[in-house]
Parts: structure tokens; C-alpha cells; sequence
């Protein structure tokens, strides 16, 4: 058998090792602590020259945080087609991995929302063997009389009622994007 090593010695060596350790640690955080610019700092543009007509900005919808938020807005989706909405894919995309959870959040309760309207319509055309006849019918005895609430889109989208599918769709607008 081996003689063990005196325990006061280990322990004595790695406490020396690590007070070595944090000291470098804390210098080089106080080093570094300065090096970094601010990031979230509002940058002002430099002023107009005189006699120039200056720029409107263009005012976008801020964000809103919409998890586990409500709707009951629900467009004519005719109409917010001709005014040049888009129907929104009810597919994943994203183009980088730290965007894929909040779209695959989108995008799943959009599906969510389209097939709990479509199983209400399936509903009411059994009992009445007609779909509603227009957006205004769709609204009183679909998604009034059954108190139905969607869950919130992001700005850039909202749901529109296709009066000729009798479907519930997601309209996508571009330029709010």
C-alpha cells in the first residue's frame, strides 16, 4: 500500500489554486467591464441641413408580447385581400434558430385557431345544413354566439373570414412587418 498524502497540503495547494483562479477571473472582468459599447442606446440622426425638408419616419406597430392573450377580431378577409393582405402560410419558417420558437408558437396557434373555427362551422351546418351566408352571419352566430376568443396574432397578422371557403384564414400584411 501507498502512503496517502498529507490532506493540509492538497488542500492548502487548491485554495492557493483557486484564489490564483478568481483573482485572474475579477481582473479580467473589471478589464472588460469598459471595453463594450452600449448596444441599446437610442442613436439620434444628425440634424437636417437648413432649408432641407426633413424625412417623416416611418411609423411601424410596435411589438406587443401575445402569449396567452385573446381576440375577437376577426376580418373579411375579401376585403383585406383587395386591400393587399396576403394569406399567411400555416407552416414553420424560420431562418435562424433563435426565431424558431416564437414562429413555431405563431404558427401552431394559428393551425389551432383555424381547426377549432372549422369544427364550430362543421357544427353549425349540421344543425342548420347551411354555412353562414356572409362575414356579418359568420360574426353573430359563429364566433358571438359561442363566445369564441382567438388567441392573439403577432402585428403583422390578423384572422380573416373567407366568406366563398367558409373558412377561417390568417392574413399576413407585408408592410407591417
Amino acid at each position: 500500500m501507498h502512503p496517502r498524502p498529507p490532506a493540509t497540503g492538497f488542500l492548502f495547494d487548491l485554495r492557493r489554486a483557486s484564489a490564483a483562479t478568481a483573482s485572474a477571473l475579477a481582473v479580467a472582468l473589471i478589464a472588460a467591464a469598459g471595453c463594450q459599447e452600449d448596444g441599446n442606446v437610442e442613436q439620434k440622426a444628425p440634424a437636417p441641413k437648413a432649408g432641407a425638408a426633413a424625412p417623416a419616419p416611418a411609423k411601424k406597430p410596435e411589438p406587443e408580447f401575445i402569449v396567452g392573450k385573446r381576440t375577437q377580431v376577426i376580418k373579411n378577409a375579401g376585403v383585406e385581400l383587395e386591400k393587399g393582405a396576403k394569406e399567411a402560410t400555416t407552416k414553420i419558417t424560420a431562418k435562424d434558430p433563435i426565431t424558431l420558437q416564437g414562429n413555431a408558437y405563431v404558427t401552431a396557434i394559428g393551425r389551432t385557431s383555424i381547426l377549432n373555427i372549422q369544427h364550430a362551422m362543421d357544427l353549425y351546418h349540421a344543425e342548420n345544413d347551411k354555412y353562414p351566408k356572409d362575414y356579418q352571419e359568420f360574426m353573430d352566430v359563429i364566433i358571438k354566439a359561442n363566445n369564441i376568443a382567438l388567441p392573439k396574432l403577432p402585428v403583422y397578422q390578423d384572422y380573416g373570414y373567407d366568406e366563398k371557403e367558409h373558412k377561417l384564414i390568417i392574413l399576413e400584411y407585408p408592410d407591417r412587418r
